[in-house]
């Protein structure tokens, strides 16, 4: 999104928020390697690792609300570096508080107050007075969190597990294979193949976005390797998802390299998962098994509405109700049913 500047735009100020962060960063190591004994500072660096994800679930989401209010209504110029952040973070965080689909092309500047108002985001009126304090306080901690991550993740090199995805999918295909067989009503099978293909892709969709959470983490913050095994992807699709991740340029982007990957997932506000490497295997077996369904069921169900269409009772739009899709949309995956036979 362009950063239009109005007329009446206030005048933001811009901390030194590389001062701010080495300060803190500084301040909070002083304070860890006082501690006399490595368990003593572990269990502080505990202690204030939970207090300050407690702080950050507070000021980030502030610190949104302040940045959008003056991104959308005012237009100052490059309000990104009033909030400590890079430009691409405040397009995205404006884009969701106006609902728009990152695959929706911008909508010109003049355009977001209206939007604004229809999508019910806040006008602050002394956002600018207010971001570069909450901004600081945002910074900070996130300083004095890198600090305590990196000493009770140091970066240890992880070994993950690798499932046998291949045996996964099978049982999984099996098991809506022998459910659908079982239905012999051709009427039936095709809601019932329906419905399990909507639940399945609807549990994928939630399980893969944690799933590619965990797996970013590892990626960017440890020295995971393969992670794109463990999560039981192709290599090349987890490279997209990492350059979808750090807002990179399809054709011209270049992934970090590994010395570099922390700090590029930090300005892209990727999440560190702490337990991560623990939950990854049980994400993975359930997307790739709730996908396999989806893909089962979804085939079967297009077999059984090809069956179907034509017979007495039956017509495309019946069809279109029982399986709750577009009628184009069936109609299509009907026809390339009957194309191939």
């Amino acid at each position: 999104m362009p950063n239009t500047v109005t007329p009446d735009a206030p005048e933001l100020q811009r901390p030194d928020f590389e001062k701010i962060r080495q300060d803190a960063a500084d301040a909070l190591k002083a304070e860890l390697d006082a501690i006399p004994t490595l368990q003593e500072r572990r269990g502080r660096a505990h202690e204030l690792y939970r207090q300050i994800l407690d702080e950050l679930a507070v000021v980030r989401p502030e610190r949104d609300r302040l940045m959008v209010s003056l991104a959308i209504y005012q237009r100052p110029r490059a309000a990104h570096e009033a909030a400590g952040c890079t430009r691409d973070v405040q397009r995205r965080t404006v884009r969701a508080a106006l609902g728009l689909d990152e695959a929706m092309p911008a909508p010109p500047a003049r355009e977001w107050a209206d939007l604004g108002r229809a999508a019910n985001v806040p006008f602050v009126q002394d956002a600018a007075a207010k971001l570069p304090k909450v901004a600081t306080q945002h910074e900070t901690l996130i300083a004095r969190r890198r600090v305590v991550r990196d000493l009770l993740f140091p970066g240890d090199s992880i070994k993950l597990e690798r499932l046998d995805f291949k045996t996964i999918k099978d049982e999984a295909s099996e098991e809506v294979r022998t459910a659908l067989k079982a239905i012999k009503d051709p009427g039936a099978r095709l809601k019932e193949a329906a419905r399990i293909a909507r639940d399945a892709d609807a549990e994928h969709v939630v399980v893969a976005a944690e799933r590619d959470r965990c797996a970013l983490s590892l990626d960017f913050y440890t020295r995971a390797r393969a992670v794109d095994k463990a999560m039981g992807v192709a290599r090349n699709a987890f490279d997209e998802l990492r350059r979808v991740s750090l807002r990179l340029d399809r054709k011209t982007g270049h992934l970090p390299a590994e010395d570099e990957k922390k700090a590029a997932a930090e300005a892209a506000e990727i999440d560190f998962v702490e337990d991560a490497a623990d939950r990854l295997p049980d994400l993975a077996r359930k997307a790739a098994a709730a996908r396999t369904r989806h893909l089962t069921a979804a085939a079967i169900r297009n077999e059984t509405a090809a069956e179907l269409d034509g017979r007495p009772g039956w017509d495309m739009r019946k069809i279109a109700d029982e399986t709750g899709l577009h009628i184009d949309s069936i109609r299509a995956k009907v026809r390339a049913v009957q194309n191939r036979r």
